[in-house]
């Protein structure tokens, strides 16, 4: 018994010095932003697997480093896709679960040098999303219905992935007064776009794109120009 569980702290020691040792994302834009189904699916230094759950659906993550099986770690996800790169721009690699796109979950596994393993964070993604490493940020894009659009930055807070601004976009005059404005561009503090609130909340209105400030027209044009 001490000597497999010397071979799984010699398993997971290993595996730590690749993770921390790596930088590893899909190329980014020329706004620097990446999209996370671009990333790599495997990385050559270790091994990770996923098995579903036929009980409840959930999904296994198997993280082995040779032949030595280092982690096991359950993600409750709409699917098994695996997708690697450095999450929280620490430098360590990092595990995306899940398909990444509209109206299916994901979940983000983030390497800790203190414990040495991958850790859960019980993140939940539903969207699409583009990663900024020099920024230190993540936007997702969702819909509510054909007439808005919603864009959603975030900002690394611990193992919490915290909202940080809302872009709404109305493209249907007739969907408009139900958000209480009447522009096609409203950029939103939180996540206050349903009923009175909304009204306070905005930040600037426009119905010109070049009006609204520079990340956001980069974001949206990211979006645009990258397959999904």
């Amino acid at each position: 018994m001490k000597k497999n569980f010397t071979l799984l702290a010699m398993a997971i020691a290993v595996l730590g010095i690749a993770a921390a040792q790596t930088n590893f994302h899909a190329p980014t834009n020329k706004y620097g932003y990446y999209n996370v189904l671009s990333c790599p699916t495997s990385p050559s230094f270790f091994k990770a697997t996923t098995e579903q759950n036929e009980e409840d659906g959930t999904y296994k993550v198997y993280i082995y480093h040779g032949n030595y099986l280092a982690q096991t770690i359950k993600c409750d996800v709409t699917g098994g896709e695996l997708h690697f790169l450095d999450a929280n721009f620490d430098g360590n690699l990092d595990i995306v679960v899940g398909p990444v796109t509209s109206r299916n979950y994901s979940t983000i596994l983030l390497w800790s040098d203190a414990e040495q393993e991958f850790l859960a964070t019980g993140i939940e993604l539903n969207g699409y999303y583009l990663v900024n490493p020099k920024s230190k940020t993540w936007v997702s894009l969702g819909s509510n219905g054909a007439s808005t659009t919603f864009y959603q930055t975030y900002k690394w807070n611990g193992l919490a992935l915290d909202t940080d601004e809302l872009l709404m976009v109305i493209s249907d005059k007739t969907t408009r007064a139900e958000y209480r404005v009447n522009t096609l561009y409203t950029l939103i503090k939180g996540n206050y776009y349903y009923g009175l609130e909304t009204e306070k909340n905005v930040i600037k209105r426009t119905d010109q794109l070049k009006k609204l400030p520079k990340h956001w027209q980069q974001i949206i044009e990211s979006f645009d120009t990258m397959e999904l």
